[in-house]
C-alpha cells in the first residue's frame, strides 16, 4: 500500500514538471513572435503640429525651379553679409510659391526654428529673376496668426473653410500686392492683404488675376548675382502717418538720384503715399529705413526702402517700384 502510495507521488511530480516545461516553451515561442513582429513593424511617431509645418516646408522646397533656390541662397549670403549677426548664412530657406502661373515665390529664412527673415523672388515677363522684396528679423508676410484674425472678423476660421470644402491659396501680383485669396463653394472669393489683414476690394483684385498670364518658368544665368555687394542698413523708429495729416497738404519730395534719398532720409519723418492705390499698398505707410544694393561688375545699384512696420509687416522693397505708383511726403513740410 506504502509502494503504491510513493508510486503515486512519483507520477504526480513528473506530470507537474513536464507541464512546467511545456508552459516555458509556450511562453518562450510567445515572446520570441511579439519581438520579431516589434521588429518587422515599428511603432507609428506621433505626428505634432510642428512636424506637419516642417513636412510641408520640404513639400514646397519641390515647386521652386533650381534656378530660385539658387537664386534665394545667394541673396541669403549677400544679406548675411550685411547682417552677419541674424545668421542668414547658416539659415534654412523653405520654399511656397504664390500661384498663379506661379510668378513669385515666397522664401522663409529659420534658424533654430526661429523665422529671422524672409524674401519674395518674382519672374520678370523676359524670364529674368528679381528680388522684389524682403524682411529682416521676425515679422513676415502670410502669417497664419494675422490670417485668423482677419478671418475671424469675417466670422470665418480655417477649419470652417476646409470642413465646406474650400480652399486658401497664398498670391502674389507685381508690383507689391501680397494676398491671401479664400475660396468657398457657393460664395464670393475673399482677398486679405497679407501684409496688415485688411479685406481688399473683390472687384479690383479679379481684374488684377485676368491680366495675370500663366508664365513657363525658363533657367536663366544667375552667376552674375556673385557681383552684387550689400552696404549696411540705415533704420529709424516708426511711427503713424495718421497722427499728424499736415503732410497731406503738402507737396511730395522728388527723388531722382541716390544722394537725395539719403538726405531726406535725415528728415524727422517721412511717409510713402500711393494715393487711390494706397489699398494695394497697405498705406499710406511710414519708412522705417533703407539699405543700398549695388553691382561691382555692371555699376547698377538698386536701393531698397523699408516701409511698414507700424500696423503692417515692414518690407524691404526697392525705391523704383515705390515710384511706379507713389509719392513719398515728410510729416511736417
Amino acid at each position: 500500500m506504502e509502494r503504491n502510495a510513493t508510486q503515486w507521488i512519483l507520477l504526480w511530480r513528473i506530470a507537474l514538471i513536464t507541464l512546467a516545461v511545456l508552459s516555458c516553451a509556450a511562453l518562450s515561442t510567445f515572446w520570441s513572435i511579439a519581438s520579431a513582429e516589434d521588429q518587422s513593424v515599428p511603432p507609428l511617431p506621433l505626428t505634432s503640429f510642428n512636424d506637419l509645418e516642417e513636412s510641408t516646408a520640404l513639400q514646397h522646397d519641390k515647386f521652386a525651379p533650381v534656378a530660385v533656390q539658387e537664386f534665394a541662397h545667394q541673396h541669403a549670403l549677400l544679406l548675411s553679409s550685411a547682417h552677419g549677426e541674424s545668421n542668414w548664412k547658416k539659415a534654412e530657406l523653405s520654399f511656397t510659391p504664390l500661384g498663379p502661373g506661379t510668378h513669385s515665390w515666397l522664401v522663409q529664412a529659420t534658424f533654430e526654428e526661429k523665422i529671422i527673415g524672409y524674401m519674395i523672388i518674382s519672374a520678370t515677363d523676359q524670364g529674368e529673376l528679381m528680388l522684389s522684396e524682403y524682411g529682416l528679423g521676425g515679422q513676415s508676410p502670410y502669417d497664419r496668426e494675422l490670417l485668423s484674425k482677419a478671418l475671424e472678423r469675417q466670422h470665418l476660421s480655417l477649419t470652417m473653410i476646409h470642413a465646406n470644402g474650400g480652399e486658401l491659396q497664398p498670391r502674389y501680383a507685381l508690383p507689391l500686392l501680397a494676398y491671401w485669396k479664400v475660396e468657398r463653394p457657393n460664395h464670393q472669393a475673399l482677398y486679405i492683404d497679407a501684409t496688415n489683414g485688411d479685406l481688399l476690394p473683390s472687384a479690383t483684385v479679379k481684374q488684377i488675376e485676368t491680366a495675370l498670364n500663366p508664365m513657363v518658368f525658363s533657367v536663366t544665368d544667375a552667376s552674375a548675382n556673385s557681383s552684387w555687394l550689400v552696404d549696411s542698413v540705415h533704420m529709424r523708429p516708426t511711427f503713424n502717418p495718421m497722427d499728424n495729416l499736415l503732410w497731406i497738404t503738402s507737396k511730395p519730395v522728388k527723388l531722382t538720384r541716390v544722394q537725395d534719398w539719403t538726405q531726406l532720409h535725415k528728415e524727422s519723418g517721412i511717409i510713402y503715399s500711393a494715393n487711390d492705390r494706397n489699398v494695394f499698398y497697405g498705406g499710406p505707410l511710414p519708412i522705417g529705413g533703407y539699405q543700398l544694393w549695388h553691382n561691382s561688375t555692371t555699376f547698377q545699384s538698386i536701393l531698397y526702402i523699408a516701409i511698414g512696420g507700424h500696423t503692417s509687416t515692414q518690407r524691404f522693397v526697392p525705391l523704383d517700384t515705390l515710384l511706379k505708383d507713389g509719392q513719398f511726403y515728410v510729416t511736417n513740410p
